[in-house]
């Protein structure tokens, strides 16, 4: 080993505890074993979990077979392996600091992992999944913010399901909680990575388009209104359609308020108009 043991492990295990970042705990842990163990390579593997992507960490030459594969496990389920890679034989000493590394490690990435999850969950809407009202704000806010500032493209658009207290007064509110969920559903598989699709209150979801014209905003806000209109919703046997409205920077404004104002008034047009369009 590189550097004396005892110090080598406490100082490797202190800078494990120092983050709730999971990248960051993943490259720490992924660079103390390459110095711990005096190896040419280390490579981290986490698998994806509900609340994680699954992510792939080397460092040095990764090449071969590994010298030690050690699996990483929380409450008695593996999440994932740290192997070491050394074109030498890897001395006792080395291979038993590894394994408390790595231990030390499981804590740390399982305490990331969930810190992570709670910052997820505290922007998420709990029925729905989608971004919770705040969030929607702050995306929208930040995005107008950067169209202004480059002259780049924004679109923001409201959508709202038609006679939703009807459909509740005649199946009940459970009934309409699921049906508003996979409404939420449709929007979010229509919606990029890019793209911020949440509830706005109520039975009002929204959408914030970076980069998108007033044509392309039309075309999602379509696409979900069909999807919507052909979709049977769980065990009423019953559909829904959706109306949206339609506003885009800077034609229609240049700050969030401006969006939400113009997006909100077209929608009601829509509503008023009988339903199951959009207007921009």
């Amino acid at each position: 080993m590189h550097e004396e043991p005892t110090r080598a492990l406490l100082h490797a295990l202190l800078e494990l505890s120092a983050s709730l970042c999971v990248a960051d705990v993943s490259e720490r842990l992924a660079e103390a074993a390459l110095r711990l163990a005096g190896a040419s390579g280390a490579e981290l593997v986490l698998d994806a979990c509900d609340a994680s992507a699954g992510l792939r960490v080397t460092t040095g030459d990764t090449r071969g077979e590994p010298s030690i594969q050690l699996e990483l496990r929380a409450r008695g389920a593996s999440f994932g392996r740290l192997c070491v890679f050394s074109d030498t034989p890897l001395e006792d000493a080395a291979r038993s600091a590894l394994r408390t590394l790595a231990a030390h490690g499981e804590i740390a990435l399982s305490n990331a992992r969930a810190h992570e999850a709670a910052l997820i969950r505290a922007d998420r809407d709990a029925l729905t999944g989608l971004a919770n009202h705040g969030h929607v704000w702050e995306a929208l806010e930040r995005e107008a913010s950067r169209a202004h500032r480059y002259g780049r493209a924004l679109a923001f658009v409201m959508i709202d399901v038609d006679r939703f207290k009807a459909f509740n007064d005649r199946h009940g509110h459970l009934a309409g909680d699921a049906a508003l969920a996979q409404i939420a559903t449709l929007v979010r598989e229509r919606s990029r990575a890019s793209d911020t699709a949440g509830r706005y209150g109520g039975d009002e979801l929204a959408l914030v388009l970076p980069e998108t014209s007033a044509e392309g905003a039309i075309a999602v806000a379509e696409k979900i209104r069909d999807a919507a209109q052909a979709r049977t919703l769980g065990a009423t046997g019953g559909s829904l359609t959706v109306s949206a409205g339609v506003a885009c920077a800077p034609t229609d404004g240049k700050t969030a308020a401006d969006l939400v104002r113009v997006a909100d008034a077209r929608l009601y047009r829509a509503k008023a108009a009988g339903g199951n369009r959009v207007i921009a």
